[in-house]
This record gives structure tokens, sequence and C-alpha cells, in this order.
């Protein structure tokens, strides 16, 4: 029985010029998927149509050469729109094909997914056992209404199935990073140690969960409890990994790893004691108040070469009380300069528009930004993620809204509609003026154009295409701003 497992593309034309720099990662989750369908005897082929930036009419080439039985789409809010026609044209040219849907999307609209025909069988929150225990039932010709972790039709009744256990981490497979043979994925483009090959970079996943609570992120109700890997079974498969695919470079997509410094030390202390940090390097994710200088240093020692820190915002008062962040300004500071001195590169994360957050609020951000003087920064609008406590306190108003400006990048000049949250932030034309404005400001300064045309830490190529399309996006914000701002004094 075949499985097409897939990855579904970005609309980017609603994006703008931005959509240049949705950078295309390996799906992780669809080669775990693949992994355990592939143990138990299926023939899986996983399509990263994002990775390509392909159309519908090319997935529908693809299943007119592979003939699946079984398709799987991964649902995340903002490419919903290619799903849904995706859907609409297999049950046209391949009605007899079971589509399957899992991801967050699903996840919290199991029943939407069913009842507008999109999916034949959604799965809730982690998906191993579920897409197994699913593809089984339908090998022995058999209607899998009872797996649990599911929601389908079962006479001709919405019938929303239990929750099962957790899965354990450390017995799951590794994943099949071979069904993405043929694809090409770049890393951010820094140059992050001499070890860098042509070998691609790959994930890896040391924990499942988040035990905070931002208001703005979805991340700790997507796994309703932490689970951490032993350091051992990690290192275990980047040692395969290593050998396998001549992979010199991961990057970890645990929503934080370390989660803690006696994580942190304990997995550095594996990879030194087994000569790995000598033979890759590797980059995280992790929050400002979760490490300090010891750490960090140790860490190094390990193989990192690069940090993203989730800041956020440059004022105490939209950290602690509109995000609920639990973590300062002045934690930020020590975090950057700590990271700065110990030479690893760093990537500081911020998010504007929280609602109740002023004009002034958000210009404190850009300068915090510009003092703290990562390497690289983003700065992404707030927006209501369904799972998240903003969605919860604002979705009897957003409910509806087209899946496509579920993006901290979307453009409302381009689609003539306004930003999710419009109304209790700042209007729409003005919130894209300052989020464009803050890249503008932060890498126009002549120390960060220094680092970058001089140091080399970019490829020029990139630095060319990176300043026309952020000229481009602001001179796109700046005019109809200006018209807002003329209408609003004539009103």
């Amino acid at each position: 029985m075949k499985v097409l497992l897939v990855n579904p593309s970005l609309n980017r034309k609603r994006l703008g010029s931005y959509w240049r720099f949705t950078t295309a990662v390996p799906p992780t989750g669809l080669t775990y998927l693949g992994a355990v369908l592939e143990q138990d005897g299926f023939e899986v082929k996983v399509y990263d149509q994002h990775a390509v930036h392909a159309t519908n009419d090319d997935l529908m080439d693809i299943m007119e050469l592979y003939r699946p039985d079984i398709v799987g789409f991964s649902c995340l809010t903002f490419v919903m729109e290619t799903v849904e026609d995706a859907a609409r044209l297999i049950r046209q040219k391949f009605p007899k094909v079971k589509i399957l849907a899992g991801n967050i999307h699903a996840t919290y609209f199991p029943r939407e997914l069913l009842e507008n025909g999109i999916a034949d069988y959604v799965i809730r929150e982690e998906g191993e056992e579920a897409i197994l225990a699913i593809c089984r039932e339908i090998r022995e010709d058999r209607d899998p209404v009872a797996v649990n972790g599911t929601t389908v039709w079962d006479n001709g009744e919405i019938r929303h199935n239990p929750t099962p256990a957790m899965i354990d981490l450390d017995q799951l497979p590794y994943p099949a990073w071979h069904m993405l043979d043929g694809y090409s994925y770049v890393p951010d483009p820094l140059n992050l140690a001499p070890l860098q090959s042509k070998a691609q970079p790959l994930a890896i996943q040391a924990s499942r969960g988040c035990p905070f609570a931002c208001t703005f992120c979805s991340q700790d109700t997507m796994y309703k409890r932490v689970r951490i890997r032993s350091p051992e079974s990690v290192v275990n498969e980047m040692e395969y990994v290593h050998k396998r695919y001549g992979t010199t470079v991961f990057g970890f997509i645990d929503a934080i790893f370390p989660l803690s410094p006696k994580q942190g030390h304990a997995f550095a202390d594996e990879m030194i004691r087994r000569g790995m940090h000598k033979k890759v390097v590797w980059f995280t994710e992790t929050r400002v108040d979760l490490v300090n200088y010891d750490l960090l240093k140790h860490l190094k020692e390990s193989g990192l070469r690069f940090i993203q820190y989730g800041i956020e915002s440059g004022d105490d008062e939209v950290l602690s009380k509109l995000m609920r962040k639990k973590a300062g300004v002045n934690q930020a500071r020590l975090a950057l300069k700590w990271t700065r001195d110990l030479g690893i590169l760093s990537f500081g994360l911020f998010v504007v528009g929280m609602p109740g957050e002023s004009r002034d609020q958000i210009l404190k951000t850009i300068q915090f930004a510009k003092e703290l003087d990562p390497d690289i920064v983003k700065f992404n609008v707030a927006i209501p993620f369904p799972g998240s406590e903003l969605w919860e306190r604002y979705k009897h108003r957003v409910d509806g809204q087209p899946s496509y400006k579920y993006s901290g990048w979307y453009n409302a000049n381009i689609n003539d509609g306004d930003n999710i949250l419009a109304g209790d932030t700042l209007p729409s034309r003005e919130l894209m003026y300052l989020q464009r404005r803050a890249m503008f400001e932060f890498y126009t300064q002549p120390k960060v154009m220094h680092r970058y045309f001089v140091d080399g830490l970019v490829p020029m190529g990139v630095l060319a295409e990176g300043f026309y399309v952020m000229m481009s996006e602001l001179l796109g914000s700046v005019f109809p701003y200006a018209r807002h701002q003329v209408n609003a004094i004539a009103a």
C-alpha cells in the first residue's frame, strides 16, 4: 500500500516580497511518520511542495505517477488555502484516495476539516501511532473509526476518539531522511563553521512540548506534557546521521533546547565524550532566562555555533502583562552579552502589535533590538494562532478569517484586507509600516552593514536580494500608511 505525505506550499502571492525568505527546512514531522510507516511495510513518499515552490497542479502530477492509496497533509493554519484546494482536486481526480490531516490546525479544527470534505480522518496532536493504526486498518480493508487520537465520521456522526498516552520519544525510529533525497535545503546563510559541507543540514529533536505559556504561542498546547530524550539517545542519532548522510550541521527543532542547564550540560558532556564536537556543529533556539555564561561556554565547546533567542519585546510591561513571557529586558541584555563574548552567532526574534501595545512601546522594542545587536533579527506581527491564549481570547472575532492571514508577514496592502488583530492593536497600515521600519533601521546600521559586507557574514548575493526586498517592502508600506494618516486627519 502506498502513502504520500505532503508538506504544503505557501501561497507566496499573499506575502509579497518576503516570500523569498520563507526558508524551506526539512519537514521532520513527516519523516518521523514516514519512518514509522516504512517499518511496517508501507511504501512511503514524502512530497515537499513548499521546498520546490510547487503548485497543486504539480501535486496532481506527482499523484498520477505515484498512485498513492492514502495522502496525508501537514496542516499549519497559513497553508490551509493550499490544502483545501488540493483536497478538492484529489476528490475530483482520485476519488478512491483517502485523505488524512494532521498537525496543529487539524488538532484544533477537526470537525471543520471533516464537514468541509477536506479530510477523511483527522489526527490530533502527535501523529506517529495514529497514522500507523489508520493505515493498518485501511490496508486490512477496515474502516478506522476507533483509532485513539483521531476524529472521524462514524455512521454519519463525527466521533472524537480519546487522546492516547504520550509517545516515548526514545522508542521512535530515526526520521526517514532518505525520503527527502533530491530536495535542496539551505540553512540560514551563515558561515557556521569550517566543518560545513555540501551535505544537507538536518533537524534533531531532543524534546517535545514547552513548559511555558506565552500568550502569543501555541507550542505548549500541541503537546500536553514535556518529554525529554536522554542525551545518549540524541547523540546516538546525530552520530548515525553524520555517518550515513555526511551531515555536519544540525538544528534543534525543540520549542526550547536546552530546557535547563542540567539538560544542556549533560548533552554537552556526551557530545565531547564521544568526540562529536570535532565532527559536527549545531544551532538551537532557547529563552534568555534559561542560559548563563558557563552553560553557553560548555555548549560552544560541544559544537554550538548559532543560537536563536525569543526576546520578543524591549518593554518589561509588554513582556510581563501582554505576553506573560516571564523574562525581562535585563535578562536579554545578559544573554546577548554572554553570547557575543563567546563568539556565538545570535538571532533575535521579536513580536510587535500585541493587543494593548502602544506605538511608543514598539519603537522602544526597535531601539532595544539595535542596542542588543544580535547578528540577525526578525520582527513578526502578533497573530492569534489557534491554540494560543490570543486565539482563545479573540476567536469570537477572528474565527472565519482567511487562513493566509495567519502569518506574521501578512501583507495587507497586497491583499487589501486588515491584519487579523486590527482594531485591538494599531491599524494594519501603521503596524506594517513599523514592522518594515524595524527591519530597515536595524539592518542599515553601520556596524551591522560592516558585519555583513566587510566581515562576510552573509554571501553578497543574499545581501543584494535582502536589501532589495527590504526597500521594496518598506516603500510599499510607507505610502499606504501615509494615505491612512491623511484620511484619519481629514476625518
